[in-house]
This record gives C-alpha cells, sequence and structure tokens, in this order.
C-alpha cells in the first residue's frame, strides 16, 4: 500500500471497528471509502485500542481496493484527525485521553470540538444581538423552583441533558388545566403520564434524565402536522478550498404525539413545503433563503467561540409565525436525515467534502517530516 499525504484517521466506536475487521462493512464507512477513490489520500479507521502513543503507529484498517476487502495494518499517526466517537461511557475517558494526546501532537482536526454544552452555548449565543432573539428561554435547573417558575411562564418547557444527543435526553412537561402534569418522552417508544404532584414530577425526571446537569426550556410553538413536530437540520460543511457549503436542509417530521422530531420521518426541503404544505415556489424559496441566512450564522458565530469546523448538524425550526428559532448544534451529526431526503451528488458530497477539507487543512499546515517507510 502507498501511503498518500494527508493521512486521514477516522476514529469509530470498537464495534465498529470489530465489524470492519470481519468484512461487515456499513454504509458511513463505504460511503467514505468510495468518495477517497476522488480525495486520494490515505485513509484508515481506528479505536481506542488501536494507538500505540510510545512507538507513534496505530493499528488501523482499511479499505484494499485491489482485493476488496478490510485490512487491518500498522499506520503511522495521522496528519488529520476525523472524529466520529459519540460519548460512550464504557471508554470515554480513553477517547479523551486519545484526543488530548493528538492534541499535543498538533494533529489537525476536522472540527475544534467533538460535542457542545447545551447551556454553554445558551450563554453564548445570548451574548450576541442576531441570535439571541432566536433563542427560547432557558433556565439551568437546579431544584424544583425552577421547574415550577418555568411552568408558570409558558405552561409547556423541555428539559434536556446539556449534553444530550438524538433525542435521547429529551422530555416535555406540560401543566394541565385541570391540574397535575404530563410527562412526555420517546426513546424507543412514546411515553405519556399524567403525574398530579411535583414530587412525583421530580421523580419522574429524575429516573429518565441519568445527565448531572440539565436546563429547561421554552416549549416553542412550532409548525406542525398532523400533531407531529416539524424542524430542520441544517448540514454545513467546509469544501476543499476551505468554503463553507449547505449541503442540505432536510425537513424531519416527528411522530406522532412525539416530543422530538428524531426517529420519525424525513423530507427533502422543497419537498415538503411545496407539495405538503402546498406553499408557492416564492414563499419556499423565501424561507429556505433565510434558513441558510440563519444557519451560516450560526455556523460562524460558533467558529468564532471555539475554533474551526468542517462540518456541523444544525437543528433549527419554524414557529406557526413564520420566526425562526435555533434548538441546537451537534458536531457529530448521523446525517441520518441527509441519508434519507438526497441521492447521488449531493449525497457522495456530503462524504467527501470532510476528506477535501483535510487535504485544504494539511496544505495549510507547517511541512510534516517524510513518512517512516517500514509503513509503506
Amino acid at each position: 500500500m502507498i501511503l498518500h499525504r494527508p493521512l486521514v484517521a477516522v476514529f469509530l466506536s470498537q464495534r465498529a471497528i470489530s465489524n470492519l475487521k470481519t468484512q461487515q462493512g456499513f454504509f458511513k464507512a463505504n460511503q467514505l471509502v468510495a468518495a477517497n477513490r476522488l480525495a486520494d489520500i490515505t485513509l484508515y479507521f481506528f479505536s481506542v485500542d488501536s494507538v500505540n502513543f510510545r512507538q507513534s503507529k496505530i493499528r488501523g484498517v482499511y479499505f484494499d481496493e485491489r482485493k476488496k476487502i478490510w485490512v487491518e495494518k500498522d499506520f503511522p499517526l495521522p496528519d488529520v484527525f476525523y472524529d466520529r466517537v459519540k460519548a460512550v461511557k464504557t471508554y470515554q475517558m480513553t477517547g479523551d485521553e486519545v484526543r488530548r494526546r493528538f492534541d499535543l501532537l498538533g494533529i489537525k482536526k476536522i472540527n475544534s470540538c467533538g460535542e457542545f454544552n447545551k447551556w454553554d452555548l445558551y450563554r453564548l449565543f445570548q451574548s450576541d444581538d442576531k441570535l439571541s432573539k432566536h433563542l427560547p428561554k432557558t433556565k439551568y435547573f437546579q431544584n424544583i423552583n425552577d421547574l415550577i417558575s418555568m411552568l408558570e411562564q409558558f405552561n409547556k418547557v423541555y428539559v434536556k441533558g446539556c449534553n444530550g444527543s438524538r433525542g435521547k435526553q429529551v422530555l416535555s412537561i406540560a401543566r394541565l388545566p385541570e391540574g397535575g402534569y404530563e410527562f412526555r418522552s420517546y426513546v424507543n417508544t412514546i411515553v405519556v403520564r399524567h403525574i398530579h404532584d411535583l414530587h412525583q414530577l421530580h421523580k419522574h425526571i429524575s429516573s429518565y434524565l441519568s445527565a448531572k446537569h440539565i436546563i429547561i426550556q421554552q416549549a416553542i410553538d412550532l409548525l406542525t402536522i398532523n400533531d407531529c413536530i416539524v424542524d430542520f437540520r441544517g448540514e454545513l460543511q467546509r469544501n476543499g478550498r476551505g468554503e463553507l457549503t449547505i449541503t442540505a436542509i432536510p425537513v424531519r417530521i416527528g411522530k406522532q404525539y412525539s416530543p422530538i422530531s428524531t426517529r420519525g420521518f424525513s423530507y427533502p426541503f422543497e419537498f415538503f413545503f411545496e407539495n405538503i404544505m402546498n406553499y408557492s415556489k416564492e414563499k419556499t424559496a423565501s424561507i429556505k433563503s433565510n434558513a441558510e441566512d440563519f444557519l451560516v450564522n450560526i455556523y460562524t458565530f460558533v467558529e468564532q467561540a471555539y475554533g474551526p469546523f468542517g462540518e456541523l448538524g444544525i437543528d433549527i425550526g419554524l414557529d406557526k409565525t413564520g420566526k425562526l428559532w435555533f434548538i441546537e448544534c451537534n458536531a457529530k451529526s448521523a446525517k441520518v436525515s441527509l441519508y434519507n431526503t438526497t441521492l447521488g451528488e449531493t449525497l457522495h458530497r456530503a462524504f467527501l467534502n470532510p476528506l477535501e477539507y483535510a487535504k485544504y487543512l494539511y496544505s495549510n499546515s507547517r511541512s510534516e517530516p517524510a513518512l517512516d517507510e517500514s509503513f509503506v
């Protein structure tokens, strides 16, 4: 195998690497390999137990194009690091150590950080006059009195873990006209409970949310279809010239009565508004233009605070008056809605952009030492 610079290492879970070793390729890895036929870099995949810092090498897995199989091989430490591991407690500390050591070695990263704390991000956005207008009222959950005061203001709120993703640490609570509260959550199925007193409500929150740090947010009166919540996932990426591009803005429709839009259905932006909402092309184009401007403002503001990003998934919503709202940022977007709503060139570009951006990072960095011939 001839190594072409830059060397790009994709950080995956141990389970994902085990699948590759047993020739169980999966969609995202296969798509990256396909994109690399055009990018022409050295692309390999690894997990936390693959790294040997003492010998400056990684036992990685790559796809052998000639044999059409996945192969294990020792690689040098990468020029660019592409982190695709979600925070999982069983090996989070080891993963953090890999990231820390890569930082100390000056290894370039596709994204400046791997996850966002919702409370930190809210406070950051509050400092910007343009973005603060698009934030739901948010409070840090210290005790039950915080929840009481928010429910008195808004009747319905969301309670979220500060570091949760994919809707796993989200629930809604509404104050009922006849007294008591409605507790709504969704993981594998929609759960709705009517709770009569605050003590029981607090117990339900504690049992459902494993997060230590929690926020309470005003529930936005988002666009709905047949009691299904609608929001948008903006998939933004930088290309091989370092330019910010909007890859797609899929519309997500949650399951009926679910408090979240994830694990529902997705549609291309224009199809949703023109065929489901029956909006005119002109009105659809206006909404999309406003959404694109909003997404770019969010992306660039996040970069000012955290450093450069090669890609972000940004969730925004449209309320029933036509106002756009910020929901959350994802540094490791699973891109599920993108895959479900795009084909051909757009999908190919979603995987090619990170590899081309890695080439951009490498070409704009200091010169690297020659590769050790033992790896070639």
